[in-house]
């Protein structure tokens, strides 16, 4: 519910203080003050400045002219007129009313938001967030000795202990194959995105006095999110799989919000780990991994409407899945890594001819 007060100072004469404003309802709460000259005042109350910076999702011009309307329908000599509105009829648009999910990276830092998580990494630290309450923070990671703050030069690898990676995944390989159109299953840039949860083990096999070589082993689960950039999804055939448009129950050709398939592995990694004691770069690592499919499914979500369609088949995905890797630490920020797949996605012959890079960083 928005509340507006508005002050009429050409009825009136004019408002002297904010002091005035004080005897009604909702006074010791967040506010803007919008002052027209001298003699009108627009006030907007919320609970908290959060709920204030909500206002940006409303189209405030139509909401004053409904209001211009009923101060013309209204002969009361008054000072003051108080009038509360439902907010979602002035709500820009049906993509606005929710916060999207997004990765953002540019000079103020990396901002990720997965449905009720938000991660921000920037020059004051970095805050994990579910919803609204702060669950990480760059002290947490201080006392638990990650790698956002290394402890002194000793133990072993710094990519050992349990490990998050966020990230974005595309084709690292693109290959024309017949029967498929590449615009079909292109992909969104920043829908497509790559998470690992996992732990790394490691052994030294050479420690010197200012750098150290060890073998890192790791396990971790980790999921591809492919956003499919159109109204199309894959589907599965006999022969193999197809890029469709999303159809209602009438058959007709309707606009998604968000087409994706979604596939998660179980990997193993070997990674031999040069790392430094003194150095800006703290450690680079390369090496080779392994995975193994356990489960795919396409997810769609038409404009419109917040339910969720869910195919869950293997479309003809390899069940095994190997490549390449590469990190570098950089210390007190995160660590980057890149993944490149050496094997085709989808089966021979049953689907177009890509191969997956993922890159990003690592929080832990």
């Amino acid at each position: 519910m928005l509340v507006l007060l508005v002050a009429i100072g050409a009825r009136a004469g004019s408002l002297k203080s904010n002091d005035e404003f004080s005897r009604f309802e909702g006074h010791d709460k967040d506010s803007i003050i919008v002052t027209f000259g001298d003699k009108t005042r627009l006030i907007i109350y919320g609970e908290n400045r959060q709920e204030l910076e909500k206002i940006m999702k409303y189209d405030l011009n139509a909401l004053l002219k409904d209001l211009k309307v009923r101060l013309d329908s209204t002969n009361a000599d008054t000072t003051f007129l108080r009038e509360e509105f439902n907010g979602n009829k002035y709500l820009k648009s049906p993509d606005q009313a929710e916060d999207k999910d997004y990765v953002r990276i540019g000079l103020r830092g990396i901002h990720i938001k997965d449905g009720d998580t938000k991660v921000s990494i920037d020059g004051s630290g970095v805050e994990v967030k579910e919803g609204d309450e702060v669950v990480g923070s760059d002290s947490t990671y201080r006392r638990v000795g990650k790698r956002f703050h290394r402890k002194s030069w000793g133990g072993s690898s710094p990519r050992k202990g349990f490990n998050i990676a966020l990230g974005l995944n595309t084709y690292g390989t693109n290959e024309t194959t017949a029967g498929f159109n590449k615009s079909d299953y292109d992909l969104k840039p920043f829908g497509s995105r790559y998470v690992s949860l996992g732990y790394v083990a490691s052994a030294n096999v050479v420690r010197g006095k200012d750098a150290r070589l060890t073998l890192d082993f790791g396990v971790d689960f980790s999921w591809y999110n492919m956003m499919y950039d159109g109204n199309k999804t894959i589907t599965k055939t006999d022969d193999g799989v197809e890029f469709v448009p999303v159809v209602d129950d009438n058959k007709q050709e309707v606009e998604v919000r968000k087409s994706k398939l979604v596939v998660p592995y179980v990997n193993l990694s070997i990674m031999p780990t040069l790392s430094f004691s003194r150095s800006f770069i703290s450690y680079i690592s390369a090496g080779a991994y392994g995975g193994y499919r356990i489960g795919s499914y396409t997810k769609v979500r038409k404009v419109g409407t917040k339910d969720v369609d869910h195919d869950r088949r293997n479309f003809y995905i390899e069940d095994l899945r190997y490549g390449l890797a590469a990190e570098i630490g950089i210390r007190n920020f995160p660590d980057f890594f890149v993944n490149y797949d050496l094997n085709y996605l989808f089966e021979a012959n049953r689907g177009p001819s890509v191969r997956m890079l993922s890159f990003g960083v690592r929080l832990f």
